[in-house]
């Protein structure tokens, strides 16, 4: 009987078998290794563009956060200005019940009568003045009762006083503003009423 030694022949096989095994063993950490160096590459290029887009976002954040100051810049100015505007009306509705108050006084000032001074103080007004009689003085009340029919006239004092060696009344009369509430009644009262008498 004849003896083969197959020994070397499994020993061979063996060998390639673990060449095969280590070389698809390095092919595949090759291709492990290129799989994940391409994923790292394009993970860095995702990272490297967020960070672009964080950039911007965070300009444009703050080119915002400038225009937003601005408008609010722009209306505290426009408040301001809405104020003034507010303070001119104001000054100038109160400049004109002023003028027609003293043209009402002035109007009602008779011959014979001296305004010596004229107090606006807040709710009222206070006339000083001489006149060459108590009469004068009535007809002087009466007018203004005439011209500033919704105002509350009061003669405080009428005392004769001499003046550069005449006889003269002195008086002081209080002009107290109509209330709003009086004023929005005012018309009401004088109404004519309609319908068949």
């Amino acid at each position: 009987m004849i003896k083969i030694n197959l020994l070397p022949v499994r020993q061979a096989k063996k060998k390639e078998s673990m060449r095969r095994q280590i070389a698809v063993a390095a092919l595949g950490s090759v291709l492990l290794f290129m799989i994940l160096g391409v994923s790292y590459a394009s993970i860095l290029v995702s990272v490297s563009g967020l960070k672009d887009v964080i950039t911007n976002e965070e300009k444009e954040v703050v080119r915002l956060d400038k225009e937003i100051g601005e408008l609010k810049n722009l209306e505290a100015e426009r408040k301001v200005v809405l104020d003034k505007l507010n303070i001119v009306k104001q000054l100038e509705i109160n400049k004109r019940q002023h003028l027609k108050l003293f043209a009402d006084i002035a109007g009602s000032v008779p011959d014979r009568l001296w305004l010596d001074s004229l107090k606006d103080v807040g709710p009222e007004v206070v006339i000083i003045g001489f006149a060459s009689g108590d009469d004068v003085v009535a007809e002087f009340m009466r007018a203004l009762e005439k011209n500033l029919a919704s105002w509350k006239i009061e003669l405080e004092v009428v005392n004769q006083v001499e003046k550069e060696s005449r006889k003269l009344s002195s008086f002081t009369i209080k002009l107290e503003r109509p209330k709003e509430k009086e004023k929005e009644a005012a018309p009401k009262a004088g109404a004519k009423p309609t319908g068949p008498a």
